[in-house]
């Protein structure tokens, strides 16, 4: 019988998908960063370290919202939450062993503003609080990619950290105390004047 898959497993696999996104772009590219590339490019990347760990899983991307929590036995009656759209997809979904959905995986580029990045992580977590008592779902990640260039004042390096730790700090208001949430980050990378990371925040209901 195949083991169940760590989920620290799950979010180091999903730091090393956006790393081998950063270093194919730059070589496809000639010398251009992740950031501006697509954002279907890291989630296909994502999806493919994490097939490739040893263990019982599915990986499906794009799907959709509704047939996430009906997959997970959390859809109930009635209408769906408001943050969760019921045509909506989820970026990545990763499933059990036996079928049944275990997180939903939401990837973003470059991040400039928390409108970019407030509705997904409430979308996560009103996919783990939906009738969570009978729902397959265990947990959520968050991650995203930052990159950035020395300025006047702030080098590449204490510029990308600073926007990890608000992104990690506004995400922890905005799931306003019922979650738990950690965060996790490759090393720095630095070339010449320009900084760049990727970040995962877990995300788990109390």
């Amino acid at each position: 019988m195949s083991r169940q898959i760590p989920i620290s497993k799950v979010v180091d696999a999903t730091l090393d998908g956006f790393k081998e996104a950063q270093r194919s772009y730059e070589k496809w590219s000639g010398g251009y960063w992740l950031w501006q590339a697509p954002e279907y490019l890291i989630s296909s990347s994502v999806a493919k370290s994490i097939a490739g760990l040893e263990g019982a899983k599915y990986i499906t991307l794009e799907h959709g919202a509704t047939s996430t929590l009906e997959d997970a036995g959390a859809k109930g009656k009635g209408r769906l939450p408001g943050n969760i759209r019921e045509k909506g997809k989820v970026d990545i979904l990763f499933w059990w062993g036996d079928g049944s959905p275990r997180a939903v995986i939401e990837i973003k580029n470059q991040i400039y503003s928390k409108d970019q990045y407030e509705k997904d992580i409430k979308r996560i977590g009103a996919f783990l609080s939906k009738n969570k008592e009978q729902s397959s779902l265990q947990f959520g990640i968050f991650a995203f990619y930052e990159s950035a260039e020395d300025g006047p004042i702030k080098s590449s390096r204490e510029k990308v950290t600073d926007r990890v730790n608000k992104i990690y700090k506004n995400c922890r208001e905005i799931l306003d105390g019922g979650y738990e949430v950690s965060l996790k980050m490759t090393d720095i990378h630095t070339i010449d004047d320009s900084s760049w990371v990727a970040a995962c925040l877990l995300i788990k209901t109390k």
